[in-house]
Formats: C-alpha cells, structure tokens, sequence
C-alpha cells in the first residue's frame, strides 16, 4: 500500500519546544530550548512514522504570540509553493503554537485554496513533559491530513483527537488538553481508533481569497480591537484612531453592547471613515446587526470572535470590499 505524502511545516510554539524539566509546563516558554520538525516526528514511534512519506519543511522558530499577519501571508506562501512543487502531495500539517493558532488557522482558511487537506495543529505541554500531547497530536493530524474525506473542507484544526473547522474554533483553557473547541456548532469530526470520522459538514466557510497585488513586506491596514468593560470611557478607541486604524473591532458586552462613552468614539470613528465591527467579547453565540448598528454604519460580526473578525476585516480591507460586502461575510451563517 502507498504511503501518504504529507507536507509538516513547522512554525515553533509549545509542540516545538523543550524544557530541562519534565515536570515543567509553565517556563518552558521563556527559558526552554526549540526543537524542529524532524525532531517533531523523531518523536513517534517508528511503526507510526513508517506509515507516512513526510516532508519536512522548516518554516521558523518563533512562539504564535510572536505571529503577525504578514508572517501568515509568508507561511501561505510556503503551503502554496509546496502545493505546486509536490503533485503527489497528499495533505499538509502545519505546527504552530495554540496562543495564536486559532487566528491562524482563521487567516489561512480565508486565504487559501488547496486542493488537499490542510491541517494546523499544536500542544498544550512542551516535548519534554511528562504525558506530552504534541507526538499524539501530530499523529492525529497526519491521519487527518492523508484522510481524502478532509480535502474540501477548508484549514481544519486538530487536537486532543477532535477535528475541527478553522473559523469555528478558539482556545478555551489555558493549560487543559481538551482546549480547542467549537462553541457554536461543535466539532467536525473525531480520530478514533487510527481511524478519521466525520459527524458533519461545516455548514458555511468565508473565503476571501488572496488580496491582488500583495507581495512579501506588502502594506497590510492596521485593524485594533477595543474590548469593552463597565465604566470603558473610549479612549482606547481614540488611540487607534490616532495610530492610524482604518478598522476598529469591539469587542462588546454580551450580547455585543458598548458604554455610552464608547459608542461616542465609535460614532467618531464611523465619520472619519473607519470601519468599525461590533463583535462579542462572550464564548458563544453571535451579534446581530440590529436596528440601532445600522443607524449607527456600525457592521456586525455574526459568530466571528472578536480575534477572527480582525483577520476577516483586514483581508477585506486589502480587497477593497465595501461595508455591505463586508457585512455579508460576517453573516455566514
């Protein structure tokens, strides 16, 4: 039986890092040692390894709090290039650390479009740790990225054997394996017993595609989130004005409410002509855009988290799409 080809870009962040401490999992950030992606996959059994044809490509070593916008665009870059230059590839696992990786995955989904299962994945523990998650972890992804039922389906994020669709899912514990997860809707599938399963499909996927005439170092716009609180008096939102915003994200009270003084500076941005996106700071549910937000030109950011709408907001931006193009992706669904 022919192996699968897959593509493992490695990225750094907790899978790819290592502590002289096995009991550590909180320092290893700061004072433990990378590791690559070879070294990732060293990391299986030989029997596991024997059953996939891997490429190993070497992508950086920085943390995902390190991440930005235009290093996404460079590592799409890479999964694009590899596409290319390998016709007999069968998927693609990218490692990453998870305190960015749900933006990530996000970014990528609504950037790319591959022909072959992309997957992105992380741990929770260092490579060092007692009972670490990544080895188990990179398994599941690369049963999920040699998996034919996962092309189609966009970027998938996979973890603590749960599969899951890139613009769904967010980092819900800070040091729990179980942290992925997918609020609203759930996750798409499982890994059980060596084997993918698939409960459902993504009942909807926003894509934007990849902004024309946008290079390595290009200009990206400058998006900012402005997280509201009881008392918040907008100057925050003022300072992103100053700084040069072309597009502010709220992230509101539930259900997506700002203070009185916040809605004086959102309604400030709004004249200027900065986009401003009412979203929620809560774990689930969506923010609607109701009568009061349309009144205002106040777009609403449907079931996107306040970090997923940025991305979505900045590529809509660097496409040229008006306020009601822009509103119709957040409506999905």
């Amino acid at each position: 039986m022919q192996r699968p080809v897959i593509a493992i870009i490695s990225t750094g962040g907790t899978i790819a890092r290592r502590s002289m401490d096995p009991r550590d999992t909180v320092d290893y950030a700061e004072i433990g040692a990378s590791i690559g992606g070879s070294d990732l996959l060293a990391a299986l059994p030989e029997a596991v390894r024997a059953r996939f044809a891997v490429c190993d490509i070497p992508f950086s070593s920085c943390d995902s709090v390190e991440m930005t916008l235009a290093r996404w665009f460079d590592l799409a870059s890479v999964v694009n290039r590899t596409i290319v230059a390998r016709p007999d590839l069968d998927g693609v696992v990218i490692t990453h650390g998870t305190s960015s990786l749900e933006e990530a995955a996000c970014f990528l989904d609504l950037v790319l479009d591959a022909p072959c299962p992309v997957v992105v994945v992380g741990a929770q523990r260092p490579a060092s740790a007692i009972s670490a998650d990544g080895p188990a972890n990179l398994y599941a992804a690369l049963l999920v990225a040699s998996c034919p039922d996962a092309a189609g389906r966009g970027v998938l994020v996979v973890a603590n054997n749960e599969i899951h669709a890139a613009q769904e899912v967010t980092k819900a514990s800070t040091y729990q394996l179980e942290t992925f997860r997918s609020p609203d809707f759930g996750p798409l599938g499982m890994i059980e017993a060596n084997r993918v399963f698939f409960g459902r499909a993504a009942g909807y996927r926003r894509h934007v595609g990849w902004p024309e005439g946008y290079g390595s170092g290009g200009e990206i716009p400058r998006v900012d989130i402005s997280y509201s609180h009881a008392g918040a008096d907008g100057v925050g939102i003022r300072a992103f004005m100053a700084a040069g915003a072309r597009g502010i994200i709220t992230a509101g009270m539930l259900p997506g409410m700002c203070t009185p003084a916040e809605n004086v500076a959102l309604d400030e941005a709004v004249a200027r002509g900065v986009v401003v996106v009412q979203a929620s700071s809560g774990y689930c549910g969506g923010v609607v855009r109701r009568q009061e937000l349309c009144q205002r030109g106040i777009l609403a950011a449907g079931h996107m988290r306040p970090r997923q709408a940025r991305i979505l907001l900045s590529l809509a931006l660097m496409i040229g799409a008006d306020g009601d193009a822009i509103q119709a992706l957040y409506d999905m669904p």
